[in-house]
Order: structure tokens, then C-alpha cells, then sequence
């Protein structure tokens, strides 16, 4: 198995673009796992652009499969005086694989500041059930999760979501934004709770808005919540959010979801 960090050491720069090869363990089906197609293109961005303010929003498209030797090719869109926007395009061979765009933001002082979202009230990490087990796809083992509340997956349950602790098993001396986002969408799709039988299933586009900047420290648990909202003709909308273990919230995100049975 393949961690984090040294998946993302494997990264060369080629001129304007970067090159890695698929890291293995970080698989789910025939793909990469979409969190980490996201922190590889989150990092080409980083490694590109130096320098850039905190992370605050992203938005990803996965396209086609993300395998075998990959080009991340990053390009500045805007570069103003508080926002800074950036896209990644990842290229497995010839065929686009994956697109990226990350909107990046200054700190500033503001008179507006407000949370009205509650943190809900589940077990401690150390008390929840894992949610490993037969079955589960080889990227589950990059981390340590945890069912907080809800159902499993495959579970046939009529309520689709879930709450989970979710942790990197290695994420040392990465950048915490990177790090989260390949952590973020570790929680299989709220619509396979309602499925009794295993069935493909592609997350189609992910969009991540950052409350706050993740904890800098390796190894933190987050807590995360997914639940769809609507499943018809084959897709499912959902929606995502993520509190660290201080009861932060750190980011809310939706994702459109096809199935395939």
C-alpha cells in the first residue's frame, strides 16, 4: 500500500506540466479513487503556482478512467489581489481524465462571521464501529473509518446516509488542504446504503466549499456526513460535509453520483 505522502512524492515536473504514475492501493475499479485524483491535481496546482492563499473552493469533473502514467498540466486562469483561480487538467495517455478548477482566497478582516450549522452528536472515534471489512474497495485501507451513525453501505435501508470518522493512515508533511481533499470523499456514495447487492457506481462531478482550513496536524480525524438527497434515472445528488474533531466545520460540497443498477 501506497500513502499519501509517498504518493505524492512519486509527482515529477516536466516544463509547465507534471507526470506520475497511478498509485497503487488507490484504486476503485478501474480508476483512482476520486479523492485522490483530486489531491494529485490539488498538489500539481500547489507545485505550479508557489505562493498561492488558502484553498476555498474546488470543483472537480472525472471524466474518463484515471490509470496507468498520468499529466497533470496546471494553468492560471485569474490572479488578482485577495483571489487566485487555477485548473488542472489530468491526461491519463491521450484522453482527459479528469478536470480541476481551485479557487483560492486571501485572508481578510470582515465585519460578517457566522455558523449556524450544528455539529451532530455521535460517538467518539475510539468507541464507533470500522466500516472496513470484505468487500471494501483497496483505497478504504489508505485510512481509518469509522461508522459514527447511520447504516452501511449495501445495507438495503430505506435513510441514505451516513456519518463517519475518517482518518489518513499517512499523511505526514502534506500540505493539510491536499490532504483533506483526498480524505474527503473516503465515504462510499450515500445511495449504495440503500442497495442490498453490489453495483457500479462513478461520482460524476464534486464540488468542495472550505469553511475553515483544515488542522495542520497528520493523522486527524474528521467526521464526515454524505446523504443523498435525490436518486432518479440512474443518478444521485448528495450532499457532503466534514467537521474536524474540535467540532469545526471545514467544508460542505454536493456530488452527482451515476448508478449502474
Amino acid at each position: 500500500m501506497v500513502g499519501l505522502r509517498k504518493a505524492l512524492s512519486t509527482i515529477t515536473g516536466h516544463d509547465e506540466h507534471f507526470v506520475v504514475e497511478a498509485p497503487e492501493g488507490w484504486t476503485q475499479g478501474r480508476t483512482l479513487y476520486g479523492g485522490i485524483t483530486a489531491a494529485l491535481c490539488a498538489e500539481a496546482s500547489l507545485r505550479r503556482f508557489p505562493g498561492l492563499p488558502p484553498l476555498r473552493s474546488a470543483q472537480f469533473a472525472f471524466i474518463g478512467p484515471a490509470s496507468g502514467t498520468l499529466r497533470l498540466e496546471p494553468q492560471l486562469l485569474r490572479q488578482g489581489r485577495s483571489a487566485t483561480i487555477t485548473s488542472v487538467d489530468c491526461y491519463a495517455g491521450d484522453n482527459l481524465a479528469a478536470r480541476a478548477i481551485f479557487t483560492y482566497g486571501a485572508t481578510r478582516e470582515s465585519r460578517v462571521a457566522h455558523d449556524f450549522a450544528q455539529v451532530p452528536e455521535v460517538p467518539a472515534p475510539d468507541t464507533s464501529e470500522s466500516l472496513h471489512g470484505a468487500g471494501t474497495p483497496g483505497f478504504f485501507h489508505n485510512f481509518d473509518i469509522r461508522l459514527a451513525a447511520g447504516e452501511r453501505h449495501l445495507s438495503g435501508s430505506k435513510e441514505p446516509w451516513m456519518l463517519a470518522w475518517v482518518r489518513h493512515r499517512d499523511d505526514e508533511g502534506v500540505d493539510p488542504a491536499v490532504s483533506f481533499l483526498a480524505l474527503a470523499d473516503a465515504l462510499p456514495p450515500a445511495a449504495m446504503i440503500t442497495l442490498s447487492e453490489p453495483a457500479p457506481i462513478s461520482t460524476m462531478t464534486w464540488h468542495v466549499d472550505l469553511c475553515e482550513q483544515p488542522p495542520a496536524q497528520p493523522g486527524s480525524w474528521f467526521l464526515l456526513r454524505t446523504s443523498s438527497e435525490h436518486a432518479a434515472e440512474g443518478y444521485s445528488q448528495q450532499i457532503m460535509e466534514a467537521w474536524d474533531n474540535t467540532g469545526t466545520r471545514i467544508a460542505t460540497g454536493h456530488q452527482t453520483v451515476a448508478i449502474f443498477g
